[in-house]
């Protein structure tokens, strides 16, 4: 049960409860030492998935040869994690540190539906890859999705994601709860009852990671073995460089699907353990104080990682940043060399300061006669 269910059912019931009559109530979730642990975990976070999904964005969008189907579905990932980065590390930061909400009502809802979109477009994404590596390998007499049809698919995922996390604009909102002679604003989700909460935290788990993540299974598994036969079939010298680059991209990508259930399965335990195990408040508590800071964080690591994970495995990408770091060494050298030039020659043409000239004394010459 949530902070936000306990003082509903509290100020329902009337009932008396130490914890908030007795004591003040503080203004920190956490110790001090905690704080600064959590605030520099999520920073380094932020950080990293701040630059590496920049990085990656731009890479792809200056690029003509990235413009292809799987890169455009790399694109969309790296935007979802870019989103995660600016709209929802800072503020679920905020929000687990301070025990009375300090973001308003707007973020109180943006920021969740926000998360939630992007977990939501993160993994339909990584499904329609997996798909389309499937289709291109198993089966290439198939016709493959144009870029075209890849942009529809991305709408449609923006879409789908919106609608299954709108109930979240619905139900969270910040409230305000009368405590003796204080006023607690809190932000959380109002349910009309336990039971539609416990429903709509299953489907989120089934649809947004359950789900995808055991469907996923399938066509990289097919994929791969696919990809097995074919070099143990073949010579070494037949093996080309591009059955090698379709072989790093399924590595590559089944890795960043198991990073996605791994980092995120800390965080859909805790929403589970939330709402199925009859918590007391103390657990509640602990759970809400300690255990959901780092959960968040490391599903929040999820956006950080995956742009490394593409620099890695992807020769595309990987080879874009080395000529652009190439380029950007060479200007910075020529505007150097511009620069001593300019000096130089500026140095050459300069006017002397003083110039003067010894001319003998005309006294001392001897007199010439005249003709």
């Amino acid at each position: 049960m949530g902070l936000e269910d306990y003082l509903r059912d509290k100020n329902e019931s009337g009932a008396n409860d130490s914890w908030l009559n007795n004591i003040p109530i503080p203004k920190y979730k956490q110790p001090v030492y905690i704080i600064i642990i959590f605030i520099v975990l999520y920073v380094i976070v932020f950080v990293l998935c701040i630059l590496g999904n920049l990085v990656v964005c731009y890479i792809i969008a200056r690029t003509a040869t990235l413009r292809d189907v799987t890169h455009s579905f790399i694109l969309n990932l790296a935007v979802s994690d870019l989103l995660v980065g600016v709209f929802c590390i800072p503020f679920t930061l905020v929000g687990h540190i301070f025990t009375e909400n300090n973001l308003g009502d707007v973020m109180c809802k943006v920021s969740p539906m926000l998360q939630g979109m992007s977990v939501a477009t993160s993994v339909f994404t990584l499904t329609a890859i997996a798909f389309d590596r499937y289709c291109l390998i198993v089966h290439p007499t198939r016709d493959r999705l144009t870029v075209r049809q890849a942009v529809y698919l991305i709408i449609a995922i923006l879409v789908v994601a919106a609608i299954i996390m709108s109930p979240q604009s619905i139900v969270r909102r910040d409230q305000s709860f009368q405590i003796g002679q204080l006023t607690l604003s809190v932000c959380g989700e109002f349910w009309p009852s336990p039971l539609l909460r416990k429903a709509y935290s299953a489907f989120l788990f089934v649809i947004r990671y359950a789900a995808p993540v055991l469907i996923n299974t399938f066509p990289y598994g097919r994929t791969g073995i696919k990809l097995w036969m074919s070099k143990s079939a073949a010579a070494p010298k037949a093996c080309s460089n591009q059955t090698e680059q379709r072989s790093r991209i399924i590595k590559m990508m089944v890795i960043i699907v198991a990073v996605f259930a791994i980092t995120w399965m800390p965080l859909y335990s805790c929403w589970l353990l939330e709402d199925f195990g009859q918590l007391n408040n103390s657990q509640s508590e602990i759970l809400h104080s300690y255990i959901y800071p780092v959960a968040r964080v490391m599903a929040f690591a999820n956006s950080a990682v995956d742009p490394f994970i593409y620099g890695f495995y992807s020769s595309n990408l990987r080879s874009r940043v080395a000529d652009i770091c190439r380029l950007q060494k060479t200007k910075t050298n020529v505007e150097a060399r511009n620069n001593n030039n300019a000096e130089k020659t500026l140095d050459i043409v300069r006017k002397p300061r003083s110039f003067q000239v010894n001319l003998p004394d005309n006294r001392n010459m001897p007199e010439v006669a005249n003709e």
